[in-house]
C-alpha cells in the first residue's frame, strides 16, 4: 500500500471524474506523502507544458492553489513541482507566471498599466 492518505485519494478520484488529468497529476504530485513529488507525474506535467492543447493557465492556477494547503509536505511539493515546470518545461508556463506577477502588482497598486 501507498504512502498516500486517504484525501489525497479522494481528491485525484474526484479530478478523474471531473476529467482533468492535469490536476490529477498536480493533486498526486503533491500529495501528503513525506517524499519527494514523482517523476512520472513530473515528466507527465512537464510533456503537458509541451502540448497544443493543453491550458497552461490551468495549471499553473492548480500548482498556486495547491501552495495554499495547511500541510507543509503539499505545498513545499507544490513549490518543487513549480521549480521543475519551470527549470524543463516550456517557456510558455513561465510567461503565464510572469504575467500573473503583474497582474497582481496592478491589482495591489503597486505598478501603473
Amino acid at each position: 500500500m501507498s504512502g498516500q492518505s486517504i484525501t489525497d485519494r479522494i481528491a485525484a478520484a474526484q479530478h478523474s471524474m471531473t476529467g482533468s488529468a492535469i490536476s490529477k497529476a498536480v493533486c498526486k504530485a503533491t500529495t501528503h506523502e513525506v517524499s519527494g513529488p514523482k517523476k512520472k507525474h513530473l515528466d507527465y506535467l512537464i510533456h503537458c507544458t509541451n502540448e497544443m492543447n493543453v491550458n497552461i493557465p490551468q495549471l499553473a492556477d492548480t500548482l498556486f492553489e495547491r501552495t495554499a494547503n495547511s500541510s507543509w509536505v503539499v505545498v513545499f511539493k507544490a513549490l518543487i513541482t513549480t521549480h521543475h515546470l519551470m527549470m524543463y518545461g516550456n517557456e510558455v508556463g513561465d510567461a503565464h507566471s510572469h504575467e500573473q506577477k503583474r497582474c497582481r502588482a496592478v491589482g495591489a497598486g503597486n505598478i501603473n498599466k
